[in-house]
């Protein structure tokens, strides 16, 4: 008897069977959704981030307010701003030296960038940095 022809090539069938397992792979006959339910999925990782920082921030346009230091209180304020923060209201009090203060806000601003999970929310965190460095250097 002479040989049958073959519908399908060798190579075809194994690739075929192949992707039929890869399919099949990604299946799952679970009836509870993926991940861990005690979690929110719109937790945000960096938030205790965000809330110390808008902590610090808001010390420091006090400390500003309180120096007299109408730029850096107006600095602070955008940065309670970009934050998603309240923006603080003024009110009269002594003045006191904030170049210590700022810098040690400079250092902390710094520090939160790198450890902030979020790449925009890094880049925010530096610039704030960035800009309290400079207004520290014009001062």
């Amino acid at each position: 008897m002479p040989a049958r022809p073959r519908l399908v090539s060798r190579r075809t069938t194994l690739a075929v069977a192949g992707a039929g397992l890869v399919v099949l792979a990604g299946c799952d006959d679970r009836d509870e959704p993926a991940g861990d339910p005690t979690t929110s999925p719109s937790a945000d990782p960096d938030q205790a981030l965000v809330d110390e920082v808008v902590e610090q921030q808001g010390r420091a346009w006090q400390r500003a307010t309180k120096a007299g230091a109408a730029d850096l209180a107006a600095l602070h304020a955008a940065h309670l701003e970009a934050l998603g923060a309240p923006t603080p209201t003024s009110g009269q009090a002594p003045r006191i030296p904030v170049r210590r203060v700022e810098q040690q806000l400079q250092s902390a601003l710094v520090a939160a960038s790198l450890t902030a999970r979020s790449g925009d929310l890094a880049r925010l965190l530096a610039s704030m940095s960035a800009a309290v460095s400079q207004q520290l250097e014009v001062r």
